[in-house]
């Protein structure tokens, strides 16, 4: 049984997908690396018609995943630094910093993604029942 396969959460949060039916886009612009569109998401699933802006602030939770994430990267940073450099302050905050700027609008997408996949389930049956809504 592949771990990726549609339906799975997994699948969902790796491919930045709709969490309700897995085939709509949670980002107007793919590439996380553009940074004027890191953020944009269309308020509705384009696909199955599932509410991404559920209410003000709902992705401020999405905060203390990405915290966990960079916490975790930072710990893993420093474990890869340490065996070189001990704890020479310098080499390892460069590594860090280094890091965190790299990875940045990966984990502030994939907080937002986990975020709302923990209130939404995948439904097979999502885009027959596509709740039509005004623009």
């Amino acid at each position: 049984m592949s771990l990726l396969k549609k339906s799975t959460k997994l699948y969902s949060i790796i491919k930045f997908k709709c969490p309700r039916c897995q085939e709509g886009d949670l980002f107007l612009v793919k590439n996380p690396y553009k940074l004027r569109t890191l953020d944009k998401m269309p308020h509705y699933c384009g696909v199955c018609g599932e509410d991404f802006q559920r209410e003000v602030g709902f992705y401020y939770g999405s905060m203390m995943i990405s915290h966990a994430t960079t916490t975790l990267l930072a710990i893993l940073d420093h474990l890869i630094i340490y065996p070189f450099y001990g704890w020479d302050a310098l080499p390892n905050i460069l590594s860090i910093v280094i890091v965190m700027f790299g990875f940045f609008p990966i984990i502030f997408r994939s907080s937002r993604v986990i975020w709302l996949n923990v209130f939404v389930k995948y439904d097979a049956d999502a885009i027959k029942n596509r709740i039509i809504r005004d623009k």
